[in-house]
């Protein structure tokens, strides 16, 4: 595995790794229609936006 590709699944570079996963996993499963994965996507973006705050 690259070490960029190491460094991305590393929970402590990536601390919204989980939340990650199930949206690709939802895509996978659903065909890639977006609008059925729009809430993963949500708690992607809110976990991406807590953590950029400085996780307050």
């Amino acid at each position: 595995m690259p070490m960029v590709t190491r460094k991305l699944r590393d929970p402590d570079v990536n601390p919204c790794l989980s939340e990650s996963d199930a949206s690709t996993r939802c895509m996978d499963e659903n065909n890639y229609d977006k609008e059925r994965c729009s809430a993963y996507f949500l708690k992607y973006r809110s976990c991406r936006k807590f953590w950029a705050s400085g996780g307050e």
